[in-house]
């Protein structure tokens, strides 16, 4: 049987190469010029692989091969940007046995491998148990808007997989609100604002007040005569996992409150911790592990303090008791702007057992299925999970600068995606 590792590993390159970032629309794409014309060499790769694509307008690109039930293999082509600090080219570079770019972790490499992989097992004459259906998104990191088009226009898959996350398997997608938070800003804050974004631990924080603030630690502060500037620098990170992240303005409320007092303090106590124990919402479950909760932007508009919570809930809570839990620690007014539900799909279900036994035989451990508070699309699929690419101990490079795998790891996962695939979507 024809190995065809070299094909996967060459065409992903060639994805890599297209800068795949959001952009204003285009006639060929509604995401951008990057976006569609790397849909389109998807789309291309697919056809002559022998699959039958569809293009929706650039939105998304399927494609289907085999009869039957539909089996759904959901990833996409668009990318984080590229960002700055790269050691090596983020269009793609193989150097040292290791393979950097923008995409190969997340997500052009692991849908490529995917797709020859079901390709070498037709070549080897198996007989697909499923229709297996390929669906390439354009919108992914930026709002799900070409899982919205196909769901007007198409029905979705109720059995699959996601690989764009975690190996073992993620058969456990917490509950993601942000909600919007609007209270009365504390005596003598003139402004605040810090972050973009609400699932990203809050990079930077600047905040102008009239009343003396002393130096702490990791935290700037200056004096034009009448108003004081306190600022200070954090690290980000996703808002799934916000410990491995520094809050900036957890450093900037920390310093207002040592120098002003109860309001400030007990702001700081509500907000300054991932937990969401300041807020009387640390909560976890057994299935889903515990809440996390992150202040990804913050604003002083009219008088009022305006912040966009991220919480990630188990998936035994509710979003609406949350929020009046938030509403009455802060005297608040809360409301949801944002909101995907908790997805669960039973460890016991063939679909898990399969993928997590090709896992664990091809790797030689004995794993469990894991929960993460990320959203994936797994959660378009009723009965869908996340598969890889992410191995358990390595370094996390997705979204960040030199996003990379080794050769010798890319292959591994090659070989898990074959015996997975053909585990679930082929007769034995």
């Amino acid at each position: 049987m024809k190995d065809y590792f070299q094909s996967a590993l060459d065409d992903t390159m060639r994805l890599i190469s297209h800068c795949s970032v959001q952009s204003e629309p285009c006639a060929l794409s509604p995401f951008g010029e990057g976006v569609g014309t790397c849909l389109r060499a998807w789309a291309e790769l697919a056809a002559s692989l022998g699959f039958t694509v569809n293009n929706e307008d650039g939105y998304y690109v399927t494609a289907d091969i085999g009869q039957g039930e539909t089996f759904g293999i959901l990833g996409h082509m668009d990318v984080v940007p590229l960002g700055d600090g790269w050691t090596h080219n983020p269009l793609g570079e193989i150097d040292g046995g290791v393979i950097y770019g923008r995409g190969i972790m997340d997500d052009k490499g692991p849908m490529t491998l995917c797709l020859y992989a079901v390709k070498q097992l037709l070549d080897s004459g198996l007989k697909p148990k499923y229709r297996i259906r390929f669906i390439a998104g354009g919108n992914e990191e930026s709002g799900w808007k070409c899982i919205e088009r196909y769901n007007q226009v198409d029905v979705m898959p109720k059995l699959g997989f996601s690989p764009d996350a975690d190996f073992p398997v993620i058969n456990c997608e917490k509950g993601l609100v942000h909600y919007r938070i609007l209270m009365d800003a504390p005596s003598g804050l003139i402004y605040l604002r810090g972050g973009e974004r609400g699932n990203v631990v809050m990079p930077h924080c600047k905040a102008v007040v009239s009343f003396l603030v002393k130096e702490t630690e990791g935290v700037n502060v200056s004096f034009d005569g009448e108003k004081y500037t306190v600022e200070a620098y954090g690290t980000p990170a996703h808002a799934s996992t916000p410990s491995l992240g520094d809050n900036a303005m957890w450093r900037v409320l920390d310093a207002l409150s040592v120098s002003a007092g109860r309001e400030y303090t007990a702001l700081s106590e509500a907000l300054c911790d991932d937990s969401g124990a300041g807020l009387g919402i640390a909560m976890r479950d057994e299935l889903s592990g515990a809440l996390t909760a992150n202040v990804g932007v913050a604003d002083v508009v009219d008088g009022k303090l305006v912040m966009i919570l991220d919480v990630r809930h188990p998936i035994s809570t509710d979003k609406q008791d949350i929020a009046r839990m938030i509403a009455t620690r802060l005297d608040a007014e809360v409301e949801i702007v944002h909101y995907h539900d908790p997805h669960y799909v039973s460890e016991d279900s063939e679909l898990v057992q399969g993928l997590l036994g090709a896992y664990n035989d091809v790797t030689g451990s004995n794993l469990k299925p894991i929960a993460i508070g990320g959203g994936t699309y797994a959660r378009a699929l009723k009965n869908g999970v996340a598969f890889g690419p992410g191995f358990p101990g390595q370094p996390l490079t997705i979204h960040q600068k030199d996003e990379r795998i080794s050769i010798a790891d890319f292959k591994a996962m090659y070989d898990i995606y074959l015996q997975a695939i053909r585990r679930v979507c082929f007769e034995q």
